[in-house]
């Protein structure tokens, strides 16, 4: 569970300097992504365990209810009452409704009653779906300079996203290898004067910032490293602090640091309003750093969220967002489980097919959707 503990410049002072208010924005900053990421972690646990409770069952049952609703057909098509038209509209509504359920949910039992209706079978069917969607998903990842060979098997979004990460793994590596040996021939080239206090300047600038965390690391190291102490309770504690503590460092969460450096009354608040302008210029230079590695904590969760939930990711901002959409789609999931229950009854009576398919329309073709 996320704990804030916000460290905060300013309690003993009218004005703060540049660097003072850097640092107050940063800690802010990461407090409040801090809590967005453990906010969000969290929901989308509780939302994962409400799919499987809630939202599997409801699917299980409703797909139970299409298959029997697509037997009804099935039974009613061969009645004298029906006429051509009839054939043809209640034919595309078994075809339509059977190849979902035997593509996406293994109602291979239905198989045959699709392949009665339709001009081509299950099978040869599929297996063109599958050719025209690895044709788009080519075309699609021309777009992102990532060739496929003919015999590469993308036919299946899951497919597609695991070899395009693939070859985008790949192309990164070859640049970042040839970056490398870019980088070793400059290496070779005799530097200028300039370039050296720059490159010496960039070292120094390094060592200073690995030097301020491992300062609070090590005054946190000596006062709880357990080795040295005696009594088992209070080397237990220490324990506990010291994991905590290397944790945080190895992390290279400096407000992490600082703040079990107030809490176990190692700094004060007078500490913080004294720090000086060059140690603030490190601090938040850390910081900086670490708020960036956050940012990109967030944006992986989120577009987990996202594809969990069908939310884009830029309107996924808070963990009530997830649970509103979530029980709104719910509430019409449990409509359309109801609807469908309901309607069973009505493929045992032709005279009420009849009178739906005198209503139904026969959908135009729609662009095939890889997605």
């Amino acid at each position: 569970m996320f704990k804030s503990n916000l460290l905060h410049i300013g309690a003993q002072k009218a004005a703060l300097s540049k660097r003072q208010k850097e640092f107050n924005r940063l800690t802010k900053r990461i407090e409040q992504i801090g809590k967005m990421i453990s906010d969000l972690t969290k929901g989308g646990e509780q939302l994962q365990q409400r799919i499987d409770k809630e939202w599997k069952p409801i699917l299980t049952e409703l797909n139970a209810a299409k298959a029997e609703m697509v037997r009804g057909m099935d039974r009613v098509y061969s009645d004298k009452l029906l006429k051509k038209v009839d054939h043809k509209k209640l034919a595309h509504l078994i075809t339509d409704l059977s190849y979902e359920l035997i593509k996406d949910y293994g109602f291979d039992d239905l198989k045959p009653i699709f392949n009665k209706y339709s001009d081509v079978d299950f099978d040869t069917m599929d297996a063109e779906a599958e050719l025209e969607a690895a044709e788009m998903a080519k075309q699609m990842a021309s777009m992102f300079g990532v060739d496929f060979d003919d015999d590469e098997d993308i036919s299946t979004p899951e497919q597609f996203q695991e070899q395009m990460f693939r070859k985008l793994s790949e192309q990164q590596e070859a640049w970042e290898e040839e970056e490398r040996l870019k980088q070793e021939k400059r290496a070779q080239r005799p530097k200028t004067q300039k370039q050296q206090e720059k490159e010496d300047k960039q070292k120094e600038q390094e060592q200073k910032l690995t030097k301020s965390v491992r300062s609070v690391y090590m005054d946190l190291v000596k006062a709880f490293h357990p080795d040295r102490e005696k009594d088992d309770a209070e080397k237990e504690r220490k324990t506990e602090i010291m994991q905590r503590v290397t944790q945080a460092y190895n992390d290279n969460d400096l407000l992490s640091l600082l703040k079990l450096q107030m809490e176990f009354n190692r700094i004060d608040q007078d500490h913080l309003e004294t720090l000086a302008d060059e140690q603030l210029l490190y601090y938040n230079k850390i910081l900086k750093q670490q708020l960036t590695d956050l940012e990109q904590e967030k944006n992986s969760v989120v577009e987990g969220l996202a594809q969990l939930s069908d939310i884009p990711p830029y309107r996924i901002n808070s963990i009530e967002t997830l649970f509103f959409k979530f029980n709104q789609d719910l509430r019409e999931f449990k409509r359309e489980l109801k609807m469908t229950k309901s309607e069973l009854s009505l493929w045992s009576d032709v005279h009420q097919v009849k009178s739906y398919l005198k209503t139904y329309k026969i959908p135009k073709e729609q662009d095939f959707d890889f997605y």
